[in-house]
């Protein structure tokens, strides 16, 4: 059943393949950007209605949507127009049938209910409108479409469906429709681009304008070859590795990189948004009661608020940007070796270009490379400053250090991160590192192996100490000094001398001192130390830190008031702690009996409540009552005694809390 209706849709599908178009235009340059994106500039070919074509991928229609301009002094910029983004589902709106309805003759003949048509199967024509199609049962396991037509003269007709089954539409209007949904399916089959038309007003000539515009690309990367040399000098190389991803082939193209990280953002520009509106119900109610009458209103204040029209925005004139600034690099100069030394050919100069926030790389000449494929070329060819040091690490597990190059960036451009390889230019290849972004005149530490020949060991002494005590109202505050030195020893190696980093942590809220400083990145300062052949160094870090801390001198305990009075300068204040140390001690030693005192009365006051709980389970005038009466009396007894003993050992307290006030108020 589906020979006839596949006939009709390869029909359709009997177009060529969508692909890009080759009059887009040449592509001029292209400026790749570590973000993520390409700059494409490109010529623009105008036809005669004024119109510039391209055909981009679609899923860079967004992009293009978004960062498309039209370069050029002439003229003006009136639009661009393309497909939507559902062009299939939208050309069925407009056609009677559904696409589903496609996929067999029975289901297209439903959809076409009332249509006029032509149908054979079997050897049996029926010409008719169509009433409908039932499934009818043949036997237990088959079942044939039954399609029922109304002829001319009004008789209907029936005809089983069979494979053979072929259809005619008879309405010219309903066959181009057909045939439209047939094409529509093709090219939906297809749909991987879109051609976009950018209408021009007031340009004759299409080497007047150009078009610019932002697309995602592959980021680009950098891999840098360092040759270091023995006098304190390195040879720098810095490759891009670059892709062509766009799409299409790059033919004679200029190629830019630029460093800078933009703020790259992306919409869904090319699709479909509908705003949600409130339903509002159909009233059917009557209108012809009137509301309550509310009396006359006419003497009461009325609100009224003006409304001004709204201004319409005026039309923004598109900016056109002038040519950049560049400088060139220059070439760096031949490594001076000894005999057959390692040596780089050099690389073609490239043009390098500072500004504020990156740097910006012209690759000279131009490039020719297919969609897909990968370029690697030279951006970079210079001597930089390099010193080899070993660099160790706080809390490091190994005890050994890392070998590396510090690097001093004087090429005059601040260079990209990337991975780097490292030579020597007598041994050859000792290592690889990992190279962040280096801006001009600053340096890095490039590390690339272990210096098994060094040993270094750490050690951590804290200490604190009062740095100062005043009191106030009754409160001492004391301002403590903590202090954390840190020992690194440094065993050099038996070889040769080394220069040896120790990167060491920085601490937020503490000062730190060092005599042998040498600046500090983000998270570390770094100290310093040259280390000869078999000799041992000590480098000393101190980090110190403030901390206030109040308290009040009625509840100080003793040691601690003499530990104060010893941390002071000021020997009245030491004369008065001392003193106050001695009042609290006294009164500390009375709290305490008077607490044991407490403890004890609790004994016997519950040792007598569980006499009195006892005296009412045993008969009267037996000796068991006896004896708990007399246990009973002699609790009570002592339980005088303690409290007079406690009076008086109140009344000593409050002696000594009150001495302690008197101490506290000389101060």
């Amino acid at each position: 059943m589906l020979k006839h209706v596949t006939a009709i849709l390869l029909l359709g599908a009997s177009w060529p393949a969508i692909s890009l178009a080759a009059d887009n235009g040449a592509i001029r340059s292209i400026t790749l950007s570590s973000g993520g994106l390409a700059q494409v500039s490109r010529s623009a070919d105008l036809n005669g209605d004024g119109v510039i074509r391209i055909e981009v991928p679609l899923d860079q229609v967004d992009d293009i949507l978004k960062s498309l301009v039209v370069n050029g002094s002439a003229g003006s910029v009136a639009g661009m127009s393309l497909a939507g983004p559902q062009p299939l589902q939208e050309t069925f709106k407009g056609l009677p049938f559904s696409l589903e309805a496609l996929s067999s003759v029975p289901s297209l003949l439903t959809s076409l209910q009332g249509g006029k048509v032509t149908v054979s199967s079997g050897g049996k024509t029926v010409e008719g409108n169509i009433l409908g199609i039932e499934t009818r049962k043949i036997d237990e396991k088959t079942t044939v479409p039954l399609l029922t037509v109304i002829d001319k003269d009004g008789a209907v007709e029936t005809l089983a469906l069979g494979e053979d089954a072929s259809v005619r539409l008879d309405d010219p209007d309903m066959r181009a429709k057909l045939a439209m949904a047939a094409a529509a399916i093709a090219r939906g089959k297809n749909d991987r681009t879109r051609a976009i038309d950018i209408k021009v007003n007031g340009v004759k000539n299409s080497g007047d304008i150009g078009l610019t515009y932002v697309v995602p690309s592959p980021i680009w990367k950098t891999a840098y070859k360092v040759v270091v040399e023995g006098n304190d000098k390195a040879r720098l190389q810095a490759w891009t590795v670059l892709e062509n991803a766009s799409g299409e082939d790059w033919k004679g193209v200029k190629l830019t990189l630029t460093s800078a990280e933009p703020v790259t953002l992306k919409q869904a520009l090319h699709q479909f948004y509908w705003r949600e509106r409130q339903e509002v119900p159909v009233d059917t109610a009557s209108n012809n009661v009137p509301d309550p009458d509310s009396g006359d209103l006419s003497g009461r204040r009325r609100l009224s608020g003006n409304f001004g029209e709204r201004a319409a925005p005026a039309l923004a004139k598109p900016m056109m940007g002038g040519a950049e600034r560049k400088m060139s690099a220059e070439a760096a100069d031949g490594l001076e070796s000894p005999a057959e030394p390692m040596q780089m050919a050099a690389a073609n100069p490239t043009a390098a270009t500072e500004s504020d926030i990156s740097a910006t790389f012209e690759l000279p000449g131009t490039y020719d490379l297919a969609n897909g494929d990968t370029l690697s070329v030279p951006i970079m060819d210079a001597d930089v400053e390099a010193d080899m040091v070993d660099m160790y690490r706080a809390g490091s597990v190994l005890h050994n250090p890392i070998a590396a190059v510090m690097l001093k960036n004087t090429t005059g451009v601040s260079m990209p991160p990337g991975i780097l390889t490292l030579y020597d230019s007598k041994t050859g290849y000792v290592g690889d590192s990992q190279l962040s972004a280096l801006p001009k005149d600053d340096t890095r530490l490039a590390s690339f192996a272990t210096d098994r020949k060094v040993s270094i060991s750490e050690q951590q002494t804290p200490t604190e100490e009062i740095a100062s005590l005043k009191v106030s109202d009754g409160i001492m505050n004391a301002v403590v000094k903590y202090r954390q030195t840190t020992t690194y020893t440094v065993s050099g190696a038996l070889d040769g001398e080394r220069t040896v980093i120790i990167e060491h942590p920085i601490r937020d809220g503490w000062s730190f001192s060092s005599s042998d400083s040498f600046g500090k990145t983000a998270t570390h300062q770094r100290l310093k130390a040259v280390v000869p052949a078999g000799a041992e160094k000590t480098l000393t870090a101190v980090d110190e830190q403030l901390q206030s801390n109040s308290y009040a001198l009625l509840d100080a305990e003793p040691d601690t008031l003499l530990g104060w009075s010893a941390s002071t300068q000021d020997k009245a204040l030491t004369d008065k702690l001392a003193n106050l140390a001695d009042a609290r001690k006294r009164q500390v030693a009375i709290q305490n009996d008077l607490e044991n005192l407490d403890s004890e009365l609790g004994k016997v006051t519950g040792e007598q409540e569980r006499i009195r709980q006892n005296l009412g389970a045993v008969p009267d005038n037996s000796d068991l009552k006896k004896r708990y009466l007399k246990a009973l009396a002699d609790s009570e007894d002592q339980i005088a005694a303690l409290n007079e003993r406690r009076t008086v050992v109140q009344e000593e307290y409050d002696r000594r809390g009150d001495r302690v006030a008197e101490i506290i108020a000389t101060f």
